[in-house]
């Protein structure tokens, strides 16, 4: 069993067949690791279990936010107890909040109070801040293969050779990413022409809680500030003050459409959402066909491509959904003429409704005021809009637009469908050393006994929690991401002070020459939310993260990609293309084609590699038919895309999960599923091993 399981995890033979016991019994044992680590791993999230650790001792509690919790020098509430803990850092409001959570944890009665800082002790809290080497905070702990061998009862020398071979490829490409990192930066430089670093500005003001002490009948401070700070003044923050301090997103999809001459928008999705119900949490944008729309799964499977792209031309509706953290938000159908459906209470779709008058009236026809039972106005579909849209503390909202769905203009070429995935990254901190593989396990060790059960040969009843955890190929992106900021920095500072946002991205296309679909993915970058401590190195890690997204996902899907901002760049510099330099908006653009182009903020070194995407309030929260339709989804992507073997990495643990509800929570048929097994079985064991030997 020892050498069959070390051939296994070496990659020379397929993952062990589910028929065979001792197989089953391997694989058995591997998931008992994972669910032992899982239980003893603490969770760097949770403020109580932190203050249980230190015995919900006030001194201690107090000690570890002062000496545990870095002061960071941002505005505004960002990560949130939850956040800062998981972070180790934080503004003086985030660690109050920290420090409150952990200390009412225990039972203890808090304020939080406020105080205005004058400029000499703002710029004692930023002095101390550059003098702080962040390098611990960024090393990536390694575990003991040896260890992890007996644990697994395989051969060391083989698991051991296998985890240094993943960690020298790691290696590789980040030192792939850096070298062509630089030499891009290099030939920015002079179109851009000086950048700044980002001003790192000193608070004008200091939060900390108060605790009742029984005994003084009086308030007492608990201060965690790492400098003395006078709070002479100071006073009870107020719930006002504390709501300007918060940010939130909103998630919208706008569909453009002409009423006759009229332009209009008219909002299908919008979601608002504080920023600490999404931040680190599995955030799924699906649109795809409405329900009966398609032939079942099975009977897509028996036809030819022809016989697809004739059935994907046949659908005429879709619907969005939005899921955060498990919780749904179902947006209003919509058709290719522009049409917008009815939606009932439960779910359930009526009649197209009149919508014509502006956004205002057009939910008051769909959502049940004014308009009901008209027939709906003639109208064309221009485009269809995702937005996520950002509101940070005493800024306008910052809007961010992708165009997910234009009219064909040209017969005979490859188009979009109004089938896709958005898989977000929102985070208000890089991604801490170790965070990646306890959320891989976490993902494994939450679908322990739906695997259990594939495995055995059963099919009835088996449930995927898919939704456990956030993107494999986002975590793998952000934890490549902070070492590429080590790098860069070589150890210098660096602050992430603005909401990072980042997306897996899948749909569906159709190439109408060749009659065939297929599935497009990428990561988009939406902003540059970490500064480095010189604008020409923050420059060079906004190339180095286009330049990785672009290498992740190209490897992971060979011929299933976007054409990211990097590659496009890059083909229209060999074929000729002359520089530009435009500024836009504050911003520089520098373009070789109009396919792709460098924008780049001067005033703070922040790059991002860009492509052409294009460009109602209240919440629409109708009925929606849950995970299954994240589930379908999983299945369209199926046919869009032939089964494509990628790196090891590839098979990450959320990723596994993914693939296990479009096999078994999808709509295949029986006879696939079996045939499917070895590959979710490999997937199990890669996933697995990566999260355990610390990848």
């Amino acid at each position: 069993m020892r050498t069959l399981v070390a051939v296994l995890l070496s990659g020379a033979v397929m993952a062990p067949r589910v028929p065979d016991r001792q197989d089953a019994s391997a694989s058995d044992r591997l998931l008992q690791a994972v669910e032992r680590r899982h239980r003893e791993t603490v969770d760097p999230t949770d403020p109580r279990a932190a203050a249980a650790r230190l015995g919900f001792d006030r001194a201690k509690i107090l000690e570890f936010v002062r000496t545990e919790i870095a002061w960071e020098p941002y505005g505004g509430l960002l990560r949130d107890a939850a956040g800062t803990l998981l972070a180790r850092s934080g503004n003086s409001l985030d660690r109050a909040l920290l420090l409150q959570s952990m200390l009412e944890a225990g039972g203890e009665k808090t304020r939080l109070m406020r105080v205005e800082l004058a400029e000499a002790d703002g710029a004692m809290l930023l002095e101390d801040f550059r003098k702080r080497d962040p390098k611990s905070r960024l090393a990536r702990p390694d575990s003991d293969p040896k260890a992890l061998a007996g644990e697994l009862g395989v051969d060391p020398g083989a698991l051991q050779a296998l985890v240094q071979e993943r960690r020298r490829e790691e290696k590789a490409l980040v030192d792939e990413v850096l070298e062509a990192a630089k030499a891009e930066t290099a030939r920015l430089a002079p179109l851009v022409g000086p950048v700044a670093a980002r001003a790192l500005a000193a608070p004008r003001e200091h939060f900390w809680p108060q605790a009742w002490d029984g005994s003084k009948k009086d308030w007492v401070d608990l201060d965690p500030s790492p400098v003395e700070i006078p709070r002479k003044g100071g006073r009870p923050a107020t719930a006002a003050e504390l709501a300007v301090q918060r940010r939130s997103l909103t998630f919208r999809l706008v569909m453009n459409r002409k009423s006759g001459e009229k332009s209009e928008p008219v909002a299908l999705l919008t979601v608002p959402a504080d920023l600490s119900a999404v931040s680190w949490r599995a955030v799924d944008f699906v649109l795809q066909p409405l329900k009966g729309q398609l032939p079942p799964a099975a009977k897509l499977a028996e036809l030819d491509e022809k016989g697809r792209v004739e059935a994907f031309r046949q659908v005429k509706t879709y619907r969005a959904g939005l899921v955060i953290d498990g919780k749904y938000f179902g947006g209003l159908p919509f058709d290719l003429t522009g049409k917008v459906y009815e939606v009932d209470a439960g779910g359930r779709v009526g009649p197209a409704k009149a919508l014509a008058g502006g956004l205002n009236k057009a939910f008051g026809g769909v959502l049940g005021g004014g308009g009901g039972g008209q027939a709906a106005a003639a109208s064309t579909l221009e485009n269809v809009v995702l937005e996520v849209a950002v509101k940070e503390p005493g800024s306008p909202e910052r809007v961010h637009k992708r165009a997910v769905y234009a009219t064909p203009k040209a017969e005979g070429k490859v188009h979009a469908l109004p089938a896709l995935r958005y898989s977000f990254l929102v985070d208000g901190a890089p991604l801490p050393p170790g965070e990646r593989g306890r959320r891989e396990l976490a993902a494994i060790a939450r679908n322990a006994a739906a695997l259990r059960k594939v495995f055995k040969g059963e099919r009835d009843g088996v449930h995927f929690n898919q939704h456990a955890e956030v993107s494999s190929l986002l975590l793998r992106f952000a934890d490549l991401r902070r070492r590429l900021v080590m790098e860069i920095n070589a150890g210098g500072g660096f602050l992430q002070d603005r909401v990072g946002i980042a997306a897996e991205t899948s749909q569906v296309f159709v190439d109408e020459g060749a009659g065939r679909l297929m599935l497009r993915r990428g990561i988009d970058i939406f902003d540059n939310p970490v500064s480095l401590d010189s604008g020409d190195r923050t420059m060079t890690l906004g190339v180095a993260e286009t330049v990785l997204e672009c290498l992740l996902v190209a490897r992971g899907w060979p011929g299933d990609s976007s054409r990211s901002a990097w590659t496009a760049i890059g083909r229209a510099r060999l074929l000729g293309g002359k520089a530009e330099a435009l500024d836009r908006d504050g911003r520089r653009e520098i373009r070789w084609s109009a396919d792709a182009w460098w924008s780049v903020d001067p005033a703070t070194g922040g790059c991002v590699g860009r492509v052409p995407s294009g460009a109602g309030q209240g919440l629409v929260e109708a009925a929606w038919e849950n995970a299954s339709e994240v589930c379908n989804y999983s299945d369209l992507a199926g046919f869009a895309a032939a089964t494509q073997a990628g790196p090891a990495w590839a098979s990450d643990a959320t990723n596994l999960m993914g693939k296990a509800c479009s096999y078994l929570g999808g709509t295949w048929a029986r006879d696939q599923v079996k045939d499917k097994m070895d590959e979710l079985a490999q997937g199990m064991w890669n996933g697995s091993i990566n999260a355990l030997a610390g990848m």
